[in-house]
């Protein structure tokens, strides 16, 4: 398994490349190191400034890389490293389903998988967000067998961590929370969520108080729902960030955000936009259903531009990940229903819902797939395939005893 670990380590450093995009918490990192403080510019305004648009654990974790000199190289070697350290989790969470053989091929898997790799690359918190997610569902799983208030505990630090990197988790704490109820529906249950809910608020408290204090306004972690709600849902929203030509209502809209950004500070900007879809969507219920079809169809099979890494550095990736992730998906649902574990199976489509519905409430995001329901994906597909050899050995061996069974009576 280690052999495995640094040859994949290996190559992936091999294949490393400057990136061509560079995302919101790496210019916030820059902004710090130049001693502007965490000042961000909201998307598609002139609002520069003090900000909560960006979640802060990842930004600060890249400043002492940009401080030291280390750049968005040293930035993209932490993220290989963590991503070594999610296969590693996922490794230790699926031995306890498949024999040592078939789970060492699982962590090669994963290992190899150049998807994972390419969304290491960015300069986003991508692989951080992958390993938690995997500790996370680890630690639901074994929460459902051993509900030790240390288990508890652990489930709250993993979920305000997450909140401080991705607020998205909010929707999957309270989607684990319900699968937790369903297995175990008792006061001890509840009283554990109430614990891990305490317990992630504590670790999101300070930024949320840094936040009352700079804006004087409550803001949990960060203010860009609004933004991610809008671009999905708009006159010209097509299901992923890129949108259909202008029209007038379109314009309108995007004058009245600029003229308002003039005026409002970014978290004001931002609940304007939300106001903006929700009023949209109460309008267009019908167009609302035509593009949450959309999104999920995206989300799991054919979406037209796989995102920036892919369509700049990666591009021909696109046909083979489409068509890899076809096979996956027939593979990897094949070996979980053939299992025959209850609490895996549910787990693995709650993972599934949770990513589905990111996508169908705001925009489709090649990530949502990759980090959310891949990682359980590609090691069910695999033992999936180890199953169907093994039945296919069964059959095998089977009709060849049938003749002499035969013969002999």
């Amino acid at each position: 398994m280690l052999a495995i670990a640094a040859i994949s380590f290996v190559c992936e450093l091999l294949n490393l490349r400057a990136p061509r995009i560079y995302g919101e918490p790496y210019l916030v990192a820059k902004n710090i190191v130049a001693g502007m403080g965490y000042v961000f510019a909201y998307p598609i305004t002139t609002s520069v400034g003090p900000t909560c648009y960006v979640t802060p654990l990842y930004t600060y974790l890249q400043v002492p890389f940009l401080y030291f000199g280390l750049g968005a190289r040293g930035i993209q070697v932490m993220n290989l490293l963590f991503l070594q350290a999610a296969c590693f989790v996922l490794y230790r969470f699926f031995r306890q389903f498949a024999s040592p053989y078939v789970v060492l091929l699982v962590f090669a898997a994963l290992s190899f998988y150049i998807p994972f790799w390419i969304l290491s690359y960015t300069l986003e918190p991508n692989s951080l967000n992958l390993l938690l997610l995997a500790l996370t569902a680890e630690c639901v799983y074994v929460l459902s067998k051993n509900p030790t208030r240390r288990e508890w505990f652990m489930f709250g630090i993993l979920i305000g961590v997450q909140l401080l990197v991705r607020p998205d988790i909010m929707l999957g704490a309270v989607l684990f929370a319900a699968w937790l109820l369903a297995w175990n529906w008792s006061k001890e249950t509840w009283k554990g969520i109430a614990i891990a809910a305490l317990v992630s608020l504590a670790i999101a408290l300070p930024w949320t108080l840094r936040n009352y204090l700079t804006f004087h306004k409550f803001v949990l972690v960060s203010a860009n729902a609004g933004m991610n709600l809008y671009e999905g849902n708009n006159p010209v929203a097509t299901g992923e960030f890129s949108e259909l030509p202008a029209t007038p209502e379109s314009r309108e809209n995007f004058q009245k955000i600029q003229a308002y950004s003039k005026t409002h500070d970014q978290i004001e900007i931002d609940h304007f936009r939300l106001a903006l879809a929700e009023e949209w969507m109460k309008a267009h219920p019908a167009e609302v259903l035509k593009l949450d079809a959309k999104k999920i169809w995206y989300h799991w099979f054919w979406r037209p531009i796989m995102g920036e890494q892919y369509h700049y550095q990666f591009q021909r990736m696109e046909l083979p990940y489409k068509i890899v992730g076809v096979i996956m998906l027939v593979l990897g649902f094949y070996g979980i229903f053939s299992t025959r574990n209850k609490k895996l199976q549910s787990l693995f489509l709650v993972i599934c819902l949770y990513s589905t519905l990111v996508s169908a409430i705001f925009f489709v995001q090649t990530r949502y797939r990759i980090l959310k329901v891949d990682p359980f994906l590609l090691p069910l597909a695999v033992m999936g395939v180890a199953m169907l050899i093994e039945k296919i050995r069964a059959a095998s061996a089977h009709s060849q005893n049938t003749p002499h069974s035969a013969l002999s009576t």
